[in-house]
């Protein structure tokens, strides 16, 4: 049977969900929606689709549920230091020649400055910045698929099917990058950037992506589902179904969601 979080179980609910967030479960399975505002440059949303499925489950079994597993609060890059340095926490400034030269691939790093580890959520799957993501130990293959009722009936199933077809199957880990995670936007008009060193996902961030061969960017909005693989082996398929508000703001993200799959 088919329980909405929206329906039978809001009433049961301490508060309400996050604007444009929802919850189905159907057995042990969940799916819906997540909406998140992305959209300044020094904050990272953390996602733990683990958290949502266990809450939603106790929901179903008549338990009071804790919905702020679905809100999604900001947590701050930092960019100074002022605590003991974890070795590796930095922020890097680039100057990006995208008005004189080749767009971002012609560049000069100007400064390296050592920060404060990036705050994190006490668990988590996967997390968002903006147009990039990250994830806590997993990794992500993008499928051709545009529509999570299209999918076949299970990651298995659609991974034989890729193989059959001579697709690619391999799932790609999170990579360290100094220059995609940009922090700060006030220099943007000086082609001077600061980026946060940082593990990224190169896979999952493509669904969207920000082109800056001129300003202003440009904004390409891949509607693919992507599988994400975490750390226990277990599956969820995600897809950006938009990242657009209702108050036309870029970077305000919905998430369609399915787990696990």
């Amino acid at each position: 049977m088919l329980t909405s979080c929206e329906g039978i179980l809001s009433g049961i609910y301490d508060e309400p969900f996050d604007k444009g967030s929802s919850v189905d479960v159907r057995g042990d399975t969940i799916s819906g929606s997540l909406y998140i505002e992305a959209n300044e440059w020094d904050e990272w949303f953390y996602v733990d689709l683990h958290a949502i499925r266990e809450a939603v489950t106790a929901a179903n079994d008549g338990e009071p549920m804790d919905s702020s597993c679905l809100h999604f609060e900001p947590y701050k890059v930092p960019l100074t230091l002022t605590e003991e340095w974890d070795g590796t926490s930095r922020i890097y400034t680039y100057l990006f020649r995208v008005l004189t030269g080749q767009g971002l691939d012609d560049n000069e790093l100007l400064q390296v400055v050592e920060t404060d580890t990036q705050p994190e959520a006490p668990s988590w799957d996967f997390a968002i910045h903006r147009n990039n993501n990250r994830t806590n130990g997993g990794a992500v293959l993008e499928t051709s698929f545009s529509s999570l009722d299209e999918l076949p009936i299970s990651s298995t199933t659609l991974l034989n099917q890729m193989v059959s077809e001579g697709k690619d199957t391999a799932f790609v880990s999170d990579t360290y990058s100094d220059k995609v995670v940009w922090v700060d936007q006030t220099m943007m008009l000086q082609e001077i950037i600061p980026c946060q060193g940082i593990m990224v996902n190169e896979v999952l961030s493509r669904w969207m992506i920000v082109e800056l061969t001129t300003p202003p960017p440009i904004f390409h909005h891949n509607g693919h589902v992507f599988l994400l693989r975490m750390n226990d082996g277990t599956i969820a398929a995600l897809r950006c179904a938009n990242y657009i508000s209702a108050r036309n703001v870029k970077c305000c993200l919905t998430i369609e969601y399915l787990y696990p799959y």
